[in-house]
């Protein structure tokens, strides 16, 4: 009995676009990078406008980000059937740019 997949048709759209998904994921991280490298402050934190606010070193939370991006683009591209990485890929990229767009002030 084969494997019964949920999404067929995505995944087949996925395997066959890999390349064009990977570079434009990796094109998202790093224009994110540079501009959070350029423009944030020293100490950055993921929501500046709480309470009890963890700032930390803007390299540090810019590379995090990048980390996120980078290891789940890389697993994607690896393994293009598995929506999951492409998930973790898009969800670091929207976390690097809400950090952005937070401390940023826009």
């Amino acid at each position: 009995m084969a494997k019964r997949e949920w999404f067929p048709r995505q995944r087949d759209f996925t395997q066959k676009h890999r390349n064009i998904i990977v570079y434009a994921l990796a094109v998202l991280g790093l224009m994110g990078s540079l501009v959070g490298f350029a423009l944030l402050p020293e100490t950055v934190s993921v929501n500046p406008n709480a309470a009890d606010v963890i700032a930390r070193p803007r390299e540090v939370m810019v590379g995090m980000h990048l980390g996120i991006i980078a290891l789940f683009t890389a697993l994607f591209w690896k393994w293009p059937r598995e929506l999951w990485y492409l998930v973790g890929a898009l969800f670091g990229v929207v976390m690097l740019y809400f950090m952005l767009y937070a401390n940023l002030g826009v």
